[in-house]
């Protein structure tokens, strides 16, 4: 439940970076940094294929609890935020896709 709240509310704040097209991991950091705290928080570069290619964007990922997070991305098109548990490999931030 909690991580369903705190993911509306990244969305909510992602989508209105992405209107203003500042969507790169060192402008959406702050954002999330203050909607996640004292939460852990991994911002990175949007990653498209199988993680060898950047896109304009961010990828995300924030701790909730011991066992729930929210991940997502913005990009110029949209933002999207997942609630989910932990990835056994990467923990909040979605693995690299395979090929």
């Amino acid at each position: 439940m909690r991580a369903r709240q705190k993911a509306t509310e990244v969305e909510r704040a992602l989508d209105e970076l992405r209107r203003r097209g500042t969507i790169s991991p060192a402008e959406v950091r702050p954002v999330l940094a203050r909607l996640a705290a004292p939460a852990r928080l991994s911002v990175g570069a949007l990653l498209i294929g199988t993680g060898a290619d950047k896109a304009e964007g961010s990828t995300y990922g924030i701790w909730i609890g011991e066992t729930a997070c929210v991940t997502g991305a913005v990009s110029k098109e949209r933002v999207w935020a997942d609630a989910n548990g932990h990835y056994p490999e990467t923990g909040c931030m979605p693995p690299a896709s395979a090929h």
